[in-house]
């Protein structure tokens, strides 16, 4: 699968006053960051502050806590960045079809939250058990807050790597690698209920958001045939 990786660098001889050259202008995707983190974090203070809506239902209480789901939740985080770092450096169109994706679905989600301000009750007041996965699930609690979980941007973003590896020539080539790309997003969904991070209904509001970034950033689109 990586065989001839090295060839595919899109940025041998680039200079940063290259950048508005059209092989490079894609890097603009990039500034889609910030603006993001700086308004996820203001809408996830304003509704700390103000109060929000607490999404649960019935079968929220039949999901037992499982420290074991930490895991495939941690993988999360390396899991989408890499791809978005891969992408960016060796396959420029699948990296471009991942961000508009990440920028369609994340921006609906903000702009959800910031409408409708949400959270979770749910973490548990003592843990069953004290290992080293639980400490980490309580290191976890304290970084990623309990609110702006309502589409879950974790199963958005967890597909979204899955759907760029089919599209991409590399990783769609490795049977082992596709295997354990799609193992991992569909693990992400389970995890975040299972270590008390999402209503299931996070979950099941993220699938026809999570459809419709496919549909925008992924499914072939036949241009119209001008008259």
């Amino acid at each position: 699968m990586w065989k001839g990786i090295k060839q595919d660098w899109a940025y041998y001889g680039f200079r940063f006053k290259d950048i508005k050259k059209q092989e490079y202008r894609h890097l603009f995707l990039i500034l889609f960051w910030p603006v993001y983190i700086v308004l996820f974090f203001l809408i996830e203070t304003l509704a700390a502050n103000n109060g929000y809506t607490v999404i649960h239902c019935a079968l929220d209480d039949k999901i037992p806590f499982n420290e074991w789901f930490i895991i495939p939740y941690v993988i999360w985080y390396p899991f989408w960045i890499l791809m978005v770092l891969y992408s960016a450096g060796f396959e420029v169109p699948v990296f471009k079809k991942l961000m508009t994706y990440l920028i369609v679905t994340l921006s609906i989600s903000l702009l959800i939250y910031a409408i409708w301000p949400n959270g979770q009750d749910m973490w548990p007041e003592k843990f069953p058990r004290d290992n080293f996965l639980t400490w980490l699930t309580r290191a976890i609690y304290n970084l990623d807050h309990n609110t702006n979980v309502c589409p879950s941007e974790h199963v958005t973003s967890g597909f979204g790597v899955a759907f760029a590896a089919m599209a991409s020539k590399r990783f769609r080539k490795s049977r082992t690698a596709m295997v354990l790309i799609w193992l991992e997003a569909i693990l992400v969904p389970v995890s975040v209920v299972f270590v008390k991070q999402h209503s299931i209904l996070d979950v099941f509001a993220a699938i026809p958001l999570t459809l419709f970034g496919y549909y925008v950033a992924f499914c072939p689109h036949k241009k119209r045939k001008k008259v």
